[in-house]
């Protein structure tokens, strides 16, 4: 039987753990966790509470206890926060899955939500509180990443790599109404970060760490929402999508800055008669070509090299797209409200991309070799996600989860990797092999 279940865990492994249902994935999430994978357990967890109702209190701590035990103590915590905001009383406070979230600077405030008399709450298998299963004792693979568990209620040291990896940057957090996007000039080392209820853009320079304004409804024209932006970097310009109304009276320009000085080069406003237009993303192709979509009729526009309006290429078959990214000059993918479209320029045609997962709730999607990387909301958090598709480039292969924020949050591709707003004030990196 040793030898089967070996077997069995790794083809497992090797197709990325999918699953089909909440039983399913809360089954596999509980395997892993058995056999010390706890990143996979991780992984399993997300999917699991994707997968069932919203604000499962049961489904919540799950997650909890993969965070903690993932080496992920910060989102845990949070996590637990949001238990006991629904009523919840989850009994950690002698649970040793948890003993990195009981190191926590902010432990003891949120443990006296618990139980107003103490720290400890209720007990294991009350109503309502899930029974955690004891911490495994992990395998010499895993040891290394596993947190370390204890039989009694002290806190365990932390080891350096299950602590939270420092910000690539940290700033003065501007006030935002809402981020509109991000991006990075790599020549200039710099950030564009967006406000959308404000329509202005604002730099964070990586050398000196100051938060300055860059561009706005007054200095560029931007209308009342600033929506999406993207970066050519070949030519050293910033193209930017602005807003105003909504529905049947909604309207939408495109705007050309140069990046260097945020110097209004140009404006990309519908041809006579497109009706209501609300673009909410920009995308590059290595060509020039500018391409932004439609919120209100699902609509693919663009603007060719040289050209100076929107010029619509076709309607998708998806509601609500949300972001777009490009392949290379000839494919584009679309993240819609049902899933994500992949575009083919050549042929005009599109095609649904095939997956046993709901690829939903996409804010921000980039493309690095044949895989998708972007930020998905899940279940009221933001996930940085890679998703792998095959050669075909229509059906994908199980996501991997890389990060985690629980601010509305959005990313942006470079060289070195995918930067994401992890929180106000910190930019964080996740390093793509």
């Amino acid at each position: 039987m040793s030898l089967l279940f070996a077997l069995v865990f790794l083809l497992q492994a090797a197709s990325g753990s999918t699953c089909a249902d909440v039983a399913d994935c809360r089954a596999q999430a509980d395997a892993a966790a058995a056999r010390g994978d706890y990143e996979t357990f991780h992984d399993l967890a997300w999917r699991t509470v994707q997968k069932g109702k919203r604000n499962d209190p049961d489904l919540m701590f799950l997650l909890a206890r993969a965070q903690a035990m993932s080496g992920r103590p910060d989102d845990a915590l949070v996590m637990l926060e949001r238990i006991v905001a629904l009523g919840g009383k989850p009994d950690v406070s002698t649970n040793p899955d948890f003993a990195r979230v009981r190191q926590l600077a902010r432990w003891p405030e949120v443990a006296s939500k618990f139980d107003p008399g103490g720290a400890a709450g209720p007990a294991a298998g009350a109503p309502g509180v899930p029974s955690a299963p004891p911490a495994p004792a992990p395998s010499a693979s895993s040891a290394r990443s596993a947190p370390a568990a204890s039989s009694s209620s002290a806190p365990t040291p932390a080891s350096p790599a299950a602590a939270a990896a420092p910000p690539a940057l940290s700033f003065d957090p501007p006030a935002l109404t809402a981020v509109a996007g991000l991006a990075h000039d790599t020549v200039s080392r710099r950030f564009v970060l967006g406000d959308r209820a404000s329509s202005r853009l604002m730099i964070i320079d990586e050398v000196s760490h100051h938060v300055v304004n860059y561009a706005s409804a007054a200095t560029a024209g931007f209308l009342d929402e600033l929506t999406g932006f993207a970066v050519d970097p070949r030519r050293g310009d910033l193209w930017v999508a602005s807003a105003k109304g909504s529905g049947g009276d909604a309207t939408s320009t495109l705007h050309k800055l140069q990046l260097v000085s945020g110097r209004t080069l140009m404006e990309a406003p519908p041809a006579d008669g497109a009706g209501a237009l609300r673009l909410v993303d920009v995308a590059i192709t290595p060509d020039g070509t500018v391409y932004a979509i439609d919120d209100v009729d699902a609509r693919l526009f663009r603007v060719r090299p040289g050209a100076r309006r929107l010029e619509q290429v076709l309607r998708l078959q998806a509601a609500h797209p949300t972001a777009l990214t490009a392949a290379d000059d000839r494919v584009l993918y679309v993240a819609a409200e049902d899933g994500l479209v992949r575009v083919d320029l050549t042929s005009n045609k599109t095609a649904n991309v095939k997956s046993v997962e709901k690829l939903t709730g996409f804010v921000s999607l980039a493309w690095r070799a044949d895989s998708l990387v972007g930020v998905e909301r899940v279940a009221g958090s933001y996930l940085v996600v890679r998703i792998p598709l095959d050669s075909s480039g229509t059906r994908a292969q199980p996501r991997a989860i890389l990060a985690a924020s629980t601010e509305p949050t959005v990313g942006t591709l470079t060289p070195e990797g995918f930067y994401y707003l992890s929180e106000p004030g910190a930019i964080r990196l996740v390093k793509l092999k």
